[in-house]
């Protein structure tokens, strides 16, 4: 099984001077990596319904967070108080929790997982999987930008996406 970091993997490649071609990484985790199920976890938000639906044509079976609204708090100058930064609502959909619960609810039912994530907050489920040899790969979306959390979590078990772009590249 595959447990992807929808958000991270989006903005990682949405920076880049390449894009990233869903339908051929879902492609490689199948035929090179042996994934039969690959969760793509995303917020729950307007712009993200046509995502779901092509995601899910390619394969992967999509798991959406609620997202929690909240409110920036407008700045001023401190000196002539006039404002700065305007107070803006914003969304937030974290999936790092959800992500983290699916992991351990399947752990039955897989023999080794793939993590996709660049986020140094899964350091502590990449530990417990390594633990019990139940990590076979996180695959990084970019060298970069990786967190040291995390590749010292997954002590050698890791690869980025990055380096495939020849094969997962959008044409």
């Amino acid at each position: 099984m595959a447990f992807i970091d929808g958000a991270n993997l989006h903005l990682t490649y949405e920076y880049l001077d390449w894009k990233l071609d869903y339908n051929k990484l879902r492609i490689y985790l199948q035929k090179r990596l042996n994934v039969r199920t690959a969760y793509y976890f995303l917020g729950n938000t307007t712009n993200s319904t046509p995502i779901c639906r092509k995601l899910e044509l390619y394969g992967y079976e999509v798991r959406l967070k609620e997202p929690t609204y909240y409110a920036t708090e407008e700045e001023y100058c401190p000196y002539c108080w006039g404002m700065i930064k305007p107070r803006v609502s914003r969304h937030k959909s974290d999936c790092d929790s959800l992500l983290t619960m699916d992991v351990m609810a399947n752990l039955p039912s897989f023999y080794q997982a793939i993590i996709i994530t660049n986020d140094g907050d899964f350091d502590n489920l990449i530990t417990k999987l390594a633990q019990q040899d139940k990590l076979r790969l996180v695959f990084a979306p970019y060298r970069k930008s990786c967190s040291d959390l995390l590749i010292k979590a997954a002590n050698r078990r890791i690869a980025f996406i990055d380096d495939f772009r020849k094969e997962l590249e959008k044409t």
